[in-house]
């Protein structure tokens, strides 16, 4: 069949293959699932203490437990940016900043446990808690990814970095206000 480019279906076919061999193309950074992991086990440990001591130095402590997770997902991210030469906002969204219905649900119940087990001084299933919710959180991102290679149409939307953005000004600004008031 010759090559009408008249033919918006013969376009939009071209453009639908071209998404999915750049998809299958794209490589995450090397121990991306790992890294992710031990960041969220860590900001899922590190806030469960944060909550459960009501002290300035818990509110330091989970403090340090987000600025240890945001500063892997960025290097996370830069480095995906680096080796493929692109950005996939589902993945910043939905997978390393948790926004996917599967990621949610894996933090939520095991930052849950975490914080009750904290207030019951129960530190080896705080630990525990975290673990599990660092390595589902993992786990997620892998089954995203699965799935966004096969179908990146379907998956590659997301927050747009600009709500980001806003979102994360607005999470600074109520911890200053914390900070002050405590």
């Amino acid at each position: 069949m010759p090559h009408d480019p008249e033919d918006p279906g013969q376009a939009l076919a071209a453009a639908d293959r071209a998404s999915h061999l750049l998809a299958a193309g794209l490589r995450l950074p090397a121990g991306f699932h790992p890294a992710l992991a031990a960041a969220m086990a860590v900001q899922i440990g590190t806030a469960a203490y944060g909550i459960a001591a009501q002290l300035g130095t818990g509110l330091a402590v989970a403090l340090a437990g987000v600025m240890v997770f945001l500063g892997v997902a960025a290097l996370a991210l830069h480095r995906f940016r680096q080796i493929n030469g692109v950005r996939v906002d589902g993945l910043t969204s939905q997978v390393v900043l948790g926004t996917g219905t599967l990621a949610t649900g894996i933090y939520v119940c095991t930052f849950g446990a975490a914080t009750w087990a904290a207030f019951e001084s129960q530190w080896w299933i705080v630990v525990a808690a975290a673990v599990v919710g660092g390595t589902g959180y993992a786990l997620s991102a892998r089954q995203w990814w699965r799935a966004y290679q096969q179908d990146p149409v379907e998956r590659a939307g997301g927050v747009s970095p600009r709500a980001l953005a806003v979102l994360a000004a607005v999470a600074c600004l109520g911890l200053v206000v914390l900070l002050v008031n405590s």
